[in-house]
């Protein structure tokens, strides 16, 4: 077992390069700039929208919903709808990008492009979109991604068998390990007194990377 615990940490560093985790941090970057909420509130929305994310990996990664990644028509879908996904990061890249230039050169906060951008309202049906929809939607995307094929086979397996025990474990430690950028992000995004132009900077690094890395996905 502790052979196995091993082989499912480690594959979970290495799949947590998964393209749908750094779009996921966009999600988080979304609250804390855009959402003109309180912070208690904001961190509940990013606690829930990781615990959905964590359901949506076990779901379509160990589940039933597997078998829709073989049907064709789900995987165009799916690449389409990351295409789209990957370029309204670049374009969030580049208005952090440019923030963070405009303020090298002294210019008010105020008059940055990021906070003019209305992406999102503050009603309840909007947050319920994102904190509930936006999880699903990107891990029903990371089903594209090459998951280690051993923690998957191992995981169907045992839990066809009945052994959910010995599965179960395996799969969690997976799960969590996988998302290790998101948890930086979500640490980064909570430090107290970041300076400005470090956000814009590392927020339009962010934003490029899940930009790019879809890629990855039509490779």
């Amino acid at each position: 077992m502790n052979d196995l615990l091993f082989i499912a940490f480690a594959a979970g560093l290495h799949d947590g390069l998964s393209p749908c985790v750094f779009m996921a941090g966009m999600v988080f970057i979304v609250y804390a700039r855009w959402f003109t909420l309180n912070p208690w509130f904001v961190g509940c929305l990013r606690f829930f929208f990781g615990l959905v994310y964590l359901v949506g990996i076990f779901v379509f990664n160990f589940g039933p919903a597997q078998s829709f990644v073989l049907n064709n028509i789900f995987v165009l879908a799916d690449k389409v709808l990351y295409f789209f996904l990957g370029l309204g990061a670049f374009v969030l890249g580049v208005l952090f990008f440019k923030d963070w230039y405009r303020l090298g050169h002294g210019t008010h906060a105020e008059m940055l492009a990021g906070r003019k951008i209305k992406f999102f309202s503050i009603g309840g049906v909007v947050l319920f979109l994102v904190t509930i929809v936006m999880p699903v939607v990107l891990s029903v995307a990371s089903t594209l991604w090459p998951i280690d094929k051993y923690i998957l086979a191992l995981g169907n397996s045992t839990l066809s068998k009945g052994q959910w025990y010995t599965a179960l474990p395996l799969l969690l430690t997976y799960a969590l390990v996988s998302m290790w950028p998101l948890w930086l992000i979500w640490a980064f995004l909570s430090i107290k007194k970041l300076r400005p132009t470090m956000l814009k900077i590392v927020s339009a690094a962010i934003s490029f990377t899940a930009s790019s890395s879809m890629v990855f996905i039509f490779k």
